[in-house]
This record gives structure tokens, C-alpha cells and sequence, in this order.
């Protein structure tokens, strides 16, 4: 039941990762350093089991 949960909350939080990626387009023009992205995409890959 676990695995689905954090299964479901990563879907919902990629979905609006790509919503956030976008609205941020013009940011990543003129700068590739962007913490709340990194910290986003951090906990979107992060693969540990716990």
C-alpha cells in the first residue's frame, strides 16, 4: 500500500514538474541554477526506498 501511494504522489508531482518546467522556460535562459527545480527534480529521481 505504500509503493502505491508514493507511486501515485510521484505521478502527480511529475505532472506538475513538466507545468513548472514551462512556466520556467524564460528563467532557464539566463540561468541554468534554479533550487526549487533541483529540489523538485531531486525528489522525482531519487531512488532510495524508504
Amino acid at each position: 500500500m505504500r509503493y502505491f501511494f508514493k507511486g501515485t504522489v510521484k505521478f502527480i508531482v511529475s505532472n506538475i514538474a513538466v507545468v513548472f518546467t514551462i512556466m520556467l522556460l524564460p528563467v532557464f535562459l539566463i540561468t541554468d541554477t534554479v533550487p526549487v527545480f533541483d529540489e523538485l527534480m531531486s525528489f522525482l529521481f531519487d531512488n532510495h526506498n524508504t
